[in-house]
């Protein structure tokens, strides 16, 4: 949020925040529960292949939490602001006249729990964000800012 706070230009005012959902984290706990699972077991090569897939969790979890700690999505009354990443950082920012195309992908399970992946297009160029808390409310309020 003071990433958005900071980049904000005199009279621009935030009319949505969009969240990541949950949802980010079911690979981790889909490594987890089996890893785990299979530490305990007193065959040699299973308890091994619990470790790695514990290990494997461990870091598709800390990927998940900087993915989650650095992602700014927010609409104003004059542009979109996308941005991710901690340590190397992706930000569009687009002016909300410019906007070409929202693009919306739900698989049924981002529809029963509300969650997508939206792609903005503009002049070219393409970005998509993945794990969006109810991305039609987010695309929805880019047409209402825009209209």
């Amino acid at each position: 949020m003071d990433y958005l706070k900071q980049n904000l230009q005199p009279g621009e005012e935030i009319k949505y925040v969009a969240k990541l959902h949950p949802a980010l984290f079911f690979q981790p706990a889909l490594l987890f529960l089996p890893g785990w699972w299979l530490c305990t077991m007193e065959i040699k090569v299973l308890h091994y292949g619990g470790i790695f897939l514990l290990f494997m969790g461990v870091v598709s979890l800390v990927q998940r939490i900087m993915v989650k700690a650095g992602s700014v999505y927010a609409v104003t009354n004059k542009r979109v602001i996308l941005k991710t990443g901690v340590i190397s950082r992706r930000a569009l920012d687009l002016v909300l006249a410019k906007c070409e195309g929202l693009q919306i992908k739900q698989s049924v399970l981002g529809r029963i729990l509300n969650y997508g992946t939206i792609t903005v297009t503009t002049g070219g160029a393409t970005s998509s964000y993945p794990y969006l808390s109810d991305p039609v409310g987010f695309k929805r309020e880019i047409n209402t800012q825009i209209g």
